[in-house]
C-alpha cells in the first residue's frame, strides 16, 4: 500500500536543482519526449517476428492499455490487477458491445477488486526490478469493453515516475526504486457512455499535466513532479469527456502546453499556467491527441457519426481564434483538409510530411501547404489503433493483431520493413536503447538487433 508523503521541504529543494534533459537512451511520456511522436537516433531493426530480432517477452499480471515510458535500463508500466478475468476486447468484440451502441448508461461498473500498479522492468533483460500497488478498491464507473482501467500513459524523469488512474482520479509519483514519493486525489467521475478514461499524462520541466475531462470534471492540472504539490489548475466552464493527452509543443516561439477535447483546444505556458490562446468551435482531437513539429500543430476529429477536418495551426498565436463557422479556418490556421479528420490513432508529423492513420488506410500531406501526397491502404495492417510513430527517417505503424510495418518517410512512402507478434495491440510502442517496446494483451515485448 501506498506510504506517505516524503517531507516536502527536501523534495522542493531537490526540484529546484539541475533538469537533467532526455536523451536517446529515455522515452519520457505518451509517443516520447514532448508528445511529438518523433523519436531520433534510434538503430531499430527492418523486421521481427517471434523468431527474429524478438529479445525478450514478459507478462505484465492484469490488463492495461498503458504505454511504457523508460528511463536509461528502466521500463515503467502500469496495469490494474483484478480478482477477476478483465481482459479487454479487440475492436470488433468492442463495437458489439452495447458501449459503442449508444447504450453506455446502462452498464454498471464491475463488482471486481482492483489493484492499480506500477511495475518496473530491467531494458536489458525484461526482469521485474519491482512493482508498487498505488491505490486499490472496487471501481466506481464502469468501462468500454475494448477500454482498461490502467490505459493512461505515465511520465518519466530523472528523479522518478509519475502516474495517473483517471478511474479513480489519483496522481502519483514515485522513486525510481518504488519508494512513493507523494499521492494526489482528483476524483472519480463518468464518462461519455461509460467508455471509462485514457488520457495520459504530459511532463516538462520538472512539472507533470494531468488532463481530466469527464462529464462531471474538467479540471487541468500541473503538480510539481517530486512534491506533488499544485503549482496551477484550470477548469473548463464545461464538462465532457475526452481521451486526449496533453502534449508539450517546442516551436520557435517558445513553449506551450496544450489541451483538447470536445471543440475546444487551449494553449498555456506550462510554467504559471496563463493562458496562451484559444480555440472554439472546431471538432477538437478527443480520441486521440494533437500531432506537432517546431512550426506547426495538426490536428482534428472524427467518430462514427461524424468526420471533422484536419487543421494545421502556426505558432505564435495569442488570444481567442474562434472561427466564424464552425470548423471554418481561424487566424493563425495555415490550412485544413475537410473531413480528414483523425480518429483513434494520433498523427505525427516530421516536419515535412503529416501521417494519418484511418485505420488501415494512410494518408500523408506535405506540411507546409496541405496538398496530400499519399492515400493508399495498407492491406498488410488490419485495424490500427495505436498511434503511428516517426522513428528517424521512417514511419513505424502497428495494428491490433500485431503487424507493424516501417515506411520510408518519404512522398511515395515505401514499405522498408515488416514484422509480426501474435497478440492484441492497442497501446503506443515505445522506442529507446534502439529497441522497439510493444505492450499487447498477453505480453510486453522487446524488439532489438540480434
Amino acid at each position: 500500500m501506498f506510504r506517505r508523503l516524503l517531507p516536502k521541504i527536501t523534495l522542493a529543494s531537490m526540484f529546484f536543482g539541475v533538469v537533467v534533459p532526455p536523451t536517446s537512451a529515455d522515452f519520457s511520456q505518451f509517443r516520447g519526449i514532448g508528445g511529438s511522436g518523433v523519436i531520433r537516433n534510434q538503430n531499430i531493426p527492418l523486421e521481427w517476428s517471434a523468431e527474429k530480432n524478438l529479445a525478450w517477452k514478459v507478462v505484465v499480471p492484469g490488463a492495461g492499455w498503458s504505454q511504457p515510458v523508460i528511463w536509461k535500463q528502466l521500463l515503467f508500466v502500469t496495469t490494474a490487477v483484478s480478482d477477476k478475468e478483465m481482459r479487454p476486447k479487440d475492436f470488433a468484440g468492442g463495437v458489439r458491445m452495447p458501449q459503442s451502441m449508444g447504450m453506455g448508461g446502462l452498464s454498471a461498473a464491475p463488482k471486481v477488486q482492483i489493484q492499480w500498479q506500477v511495475h518496473c522492468y530491467n531494458t536489458t533483460d525484461g526482469q521485474l526490478t519491482w512493482k508498487q500497488t498505488v491505490v486499490e478498491g472496487r471501481p466506481e464507473h464502469p468501462i468500454h469493453p475494448s477500454n482498461t482501467y490502467a490505459t493512461e500513459s505515465p511520465v518519466v524523469d530523472e528523479k522518478g515516475v509519475y502516474v495517473f488512474f483517471g478511474a479513480t482520479g489519483t496522481m502519483a509519483g514515485l522513486s525510481h526504486d518504488g519508494s512513493p514519493l507523494w499521492k494526489k486525489e482528483l476524483g472519480a467521475f463518468p464518462t461519455n457512455n461509460g467508455f471509462g478514461t485514457g488520457s495520459s499524462l504530459a511532463i516538462h520541466d520538472g512539472r507533470v499535466f494531468a488532463q481530466h475531462f469527464t462529464e462531471k470534471s474538467a479540471s487541468l492540472t500541473c503538480v510539481n513532479a517530486q512534491s506533488g504539490d499544485v503549482v496551477w489548475s484550470d477548469n473548463r466552464d464545461k464538462f465532457g469527456s475526452s481521451w486526449s493527452s496533453p502534449i508539450v509543443w517546442k516551436n520557435g516561439v517558445r513553449t506551450e502546453l496544450i489541451s483538447s477535447g470536445g471543440e475546444r483546444l487551449t494553449s498555456y505556458d506550462p510554467a504559471n499556467g496563463s493562458k496562451l490562446w484559444t480555440i472554439d468551435k472546431v471538432k477538437a482531437p478527443t480520441a486521440c491527441s494533437i500531432a506537432s513539429d517546431s512550426d506547426r500543430i495538426y490536428f482534428g476529429g472524427s467518430d462514427p457519426m461524424s468526420k471533422g477536418p484536419l487543421f494545421a495551426m502556426h505558432s505564435g498565436a495569442s488570444g481567442d481564434l474562434t472561427p466564424e463557422k464552425k470548423n471554418q479556418s481561424f487566424r493563425n490556421c495555415d490550412w485544413l483538409e475537410n473531413k480528414a479528420g483523425p480518429g483513434m490513432a494520433s498523427p505525427v508529423s516530421s516536419g515535412k510530411f503529416v501521417v494519418v492513420m484511418d485505420n488501415n488506410i494512410l494518408r500523408a500531406y506535405e506540411a507546409d501547404t496541405g496538398k496530400k501526397v499519399q492515400e493508399r491502404r495498407l492491406g498488410m495492417l488490419k485495424m490500427v489503433a495505436a498511434s503511428p510513430l516517426i522513428v528517424d527517417d521512417k514511419v513505424l505503424i502497428l495494428d491490433e493483431e500485431g503487424n507493424s510495418v516501417l515506411l520510408e518517410a518519404s512522398s511515395e512512402f515505401p514499405i522498408v520493413g515488416q514484422g509480426k507478434i501474435e497478440d492484441t495491440f492497442w497501446a503506443t510502442p515505445a522506442i529507446a536503447n534502439d529497441s522497439i517496446y510493444l505492450r499487447g494483451i498477453d505480453g510486453l515485448y522487446c524488439i532489438r538487433k540480434r
